[in-house]
């Protein structure tokens, strides 16, 4: 019984150190070449998703891109828009040349060793 007892403690015990960590990222769609480009929030530029053959992968629209996230296992966490470009108004008229970019964020759960890894290359050499 006290094996029982101490195997179950001991089991508890490492389960509850092992929680996995979730590792974030945002995700872009490219409309006008259907690609998406991943941002991992480390110090190198956001990299475009490949397929074996290396090449970007070209994605019929954003609903097949955020279904090719959902099967790489990454979890839809919300969307964040960005207002970019700029205008003008006068006593005339005016002009806009602006646009939205729309930004996904993503987690799934990960190992310490990974996360630690891309926690290690989010800072800024200043």
């Amino acid at each position: 019984m006290k094996k029982l007892i101490a195997f179950t403690v001991v089991f508890i015990f490492a389960t509850t150190s092992m929680v996995a960590k979730k590792l974030f990222v945002e995700m872009e769609y490219e409309p006008m070449n259907n690609t998406i480009t991943l941002d991992y929030g480390t110090n190198k530029k956001p990299q475009t998703v490949k397929g074996d053959n290396g090449k970007a992968l070209k994605f019929i629209s954003l609903v097949s891109a955020l279904n090719y996230m959902s099967l790489q296992g990454w979890e839809f966490v919300q969307i964040k828009s960005e207002l970019k470009g700029n205008g003008y108004l006068s006593q005339y008229g005016g002009a806009s040349s602006t646009y939205t970019t729309a930004h996904y964020i993503f987690c799934k759960e990960v190992s310490d060793e990974e996360l630690k890894d891309v926690v290690a290359k989010s800072f800024r050499d200043e």
